[in-house]
């Protein structure tokens, strides 16, 4: 009685067992509550963890069904253990910021009963970050997936509710991260770079942001060569623009976009020739100057040598490459050549080059899998002829990014 007192609720559901149906009847006649304004859920087992979490799980929707924007005060003080149990349960599970808890709290008598007159109906404090951590878990999937956008907007959706400031706080970190790690994903090197450099010190997964911060310096230093405006000669490791196709193509593999994996793996091996014919030797492959190529390898150009500029195409800018003397990957080249071939004919076949199929997994694990360790090996024999120092590049963090907010610490 004392919580309808406080309450004054529009509509009262009361939760009992067969036994206690005559005390809820009372209660009913001293609030004065016409049938328009109550109904009794009779228990089939009070005792039932379960079916009592079912049962009161199934009201909660109905009075959100029928009062969506009403407030639902759920009392939990009297019952079976298992009653207030499952009870508090279904209202947390609810996932409806207007659902909230209350309990009749005050001074205990004998038998551990409230003594009347010292009662206090308080709201439990703080549900909104219990239910918030349950979505914090269920975002663990996304973050599996790499998929940062879900991840991001879920948190967003946290930050915005009515959790608590302490835990606002830990999470927006984690949202703005997931933010960083999208835009990188779609190589909005600039918005990265800004994200990353207000959480510097910040751990982002197995490799802190400051380090990702510095790859990140390097790929923008690619990219701004690729427009004429930096020389990469200068710069501390641009080979590592390859290995971040790599690491893209691992995560898009891992989400089941084979077709998607493949082009970035071509990319890779095409970006580490062009890389190494401008850094080494001079040679733009989107504009070649004969003059700077080996004699044997001049024939291989593509291109009007009266018109259009001449270019070099993935497999002869590796030709052109291999024909260079003292080439430090002339010899995996030679060594990788039908790895590599069998590799662009599943690309070649990809709807997202010239074919009109998709790139299964089987022909990712088989063909795309293998040509990416093999770009990785031409890196590491890069860095074996002392020719790259390499930054270090992890791959994004994944669920692990929550650590440290879902798990409560």
């Amino acid at each position: 009685m004392y919580a309808i007192e406080r309450t004054q609720p529009h509509h009262v559901v009361f939760v009992c067992s067969e036994a206690s149906r005559a005390l809820v009847r009372e209660y009913i006649r001293l609030a004065n509550l016409g049938p328009e304004r109550h109904e009794v859920l009779t228990l089939e087992d009070p005792d039932d963890l379960v079916l009592v979490y079912e049962q009161v799980s199934a009201a909660l929707h109905r009075l959100r069904s029928r009062w969506p924007e009403a407030s639902v005060v759920v009392d939990y003080t009297a019952g079976t253990k298992s009653m207030s149990c499952a009870t508090a349960m279904a209202a947390v599970d609810c996932e409806d910021d207007k659902v909230t808890l209350r309990l009749v709290h005050g001074q205990r008598g004998e038998g551990s009963t409230v003594v009347p007159g010292t009662e206090t109906h308080r709201p439990v404090q703080r549900i909104h970050d219990i239910r918030a951590r349950r979505r914090l878990a269920s975002l663990r999937g996304a973050l599996a997936r790499y998929d940062y956008v879900a991840a991001g907007a879920g948190i967003e959706e946290i930050i915005c509710s009515d959790v608590s400031s302490q835990l606002a706080e830990r999470c927006r970190p984690i949202r703005d991260l997931c933010r960083a790690f999208d835009a990188w994903d779609r190589w909005e090197l600039q918005t990265a770079r800004q994200l990353f450099t207000a959480y510097r010190s910040y751990p982002a997964g197995r490799q802190p942001a400051f380090e990702r911060l510095t790859v990140l310096e390097q790929l923008a230093v690619v990219a701004e060569a690729a427009r004429g405006g930096a020389d990469l000669a200068a710069a501390r490791d641009p080979y590592v623009a390859v290995e971040d196709l790599l690491l893209n193509a691992e995560r898009r593999a891992t989400q089941g976009r084979y077709d998607d994996a493949v082009a970035r793996v071509y990319r890779a091996l095409e970006l580490l020739a062009q890389l190494r014919l401008r850094i080494a030797y001079g040679v733009d492959t989107a504009d070649v100057d004969p003059g700077k190529l080996p004699e044997q390898a001049r024939g291989r150009i593509d291109g009007d040598p009266e018109g259009e500029p001449r270019k070099l195409g993935l497999w002869r800018a590796w030709e052109v490459l291999a024909a260079y003397p003292n080439e430090p990957l002339a010899a995996w080249f030679a060594e990788s050549r039908d790895r590599l071939w069998d590799f662009l004919a599943v690309r070649n076949q990809s709807i997202l080059a010239h074919g009109v199929t998709a790139v299964s997994r089987r022909e990712w694990e088989g063909k795309g899998q293998a040509a990416l360790d093999l770009c990785r090996v031409a890196l590491q024999r890069l860095s074996e002829a002392k020719v790259r120092k390499p930054l270090r590049h992890m791959q994004f963090p994944r669920d692990e990014l929550l650590d440290g907010v879902s798990d409560g610490a």
